[in-house]
């Protein structure tokens, strides 16, 4: 699936409530997500930490839509900047 596709999912189903509750509350959706996943990565939990990327994701994607950020075009300017090469 193409980021600007999922990008556009969540912001249909997810973007009234999320701007609802505002960016700083949804910040900290996202980093209790986070530390979710460090837990099941901790753990050794491989099917828990799936189910985290995941949320993860959905909420880094939400923040994304409350900023009006593209991260397709943001992913394309990372991947783009001679500084994130890897050094040779």
């Amino acid at each position: 699936m193409e980021l600007s596709k999922l990008q556009q999912i969540i912001k249909d189903r997810y973007y009234s409530t999320d701007s609802a509750r505002g960016i700083y509350h949804t910040a900290l959706w996202f980093h209790e997500e986070v530390g979710e996943l460090s837990s099941a990565i901790a753990s050794g939990d491989k099917e828990n930490a799936k189910e985290e990327f995941a949320d993860v994701l959905m909420w880094l994607m939400t923040l994304a839509n409350l900023m009006e950020v593209d991260m397709e075009e943001a992913v394309a300017a990372y991947l783009r900047d001679p500084r994130k090469q890897p050094s040779k």
